[in-house]
């Protein structure tokens, strides 16, 4: 089973940077109103605080969601906003990249594929809060699910 250790410093960051920038993706796609923006807030804590069992990568999808849940890794999130929802959408899928190639390079494409689905599992969970998934919701969806593609070796 892969964990922490398997991954560099660097890799690491970007893998546990992932869930939020998921959100913050999926957030910026998003049409909102107070009450909806609550709701997606709560979506991605309850997500990524409670991944469940997901199989041989339970392990390692615990050890990201205990980093992105840290204080720091919110903090850091700061850093990946834009000057307009576009800009923040395309920022965060670009800051998603590295976080794929790490987990083809370092887990199993079982693995993979299982932090693979919690990404997209809280992606749905951000969008569908509010009710609907509009159009924008489901575009950037569909580029997280084509970042994170996995193919069985």
């Amino acid at each position: 089973m892969t964990d922490k250790s398997a991954f560099t410093a660097e890799e690491w960051h970007a893998l546990t940077d992932a869930p939020l920038l998921v959100t913050m993706a999926i957030f910026a796609a998003g049409e909102h109103g107070p009450i909806s923006m609550v709701k997606e807030a709560s979506a991605s804590a309850r997500s990524i605080a409670k991944p469940g069992d997901r199989g041989v990568a339970t392990e390692l999808i615990a050890q990201i969601a205990a980093e992105a849940d840290s204080k720091e890794a919110r903090h850091d999130m700061k850093d990946h906003r834009g000057k307009d929802l576009d800009v923040a959408i395309a920022g965060s899928l670009a800051d998603l990249e590295p976080a794929a190639a790490a987990l083809h390079k370092n887990a199993s494409s079982i693995e993979a594929a299982e932090v693979a689905a919690w990404l997209l599992d809280i992606a749905e969970a951000v969008a569908k809060a509010a009710k609907t998934v509009n159009p924008k919701e489901q575009e950037t969806i569909e580029k997280i699910t084509a970042i994170f593609r996995v193919t069985s070796s």
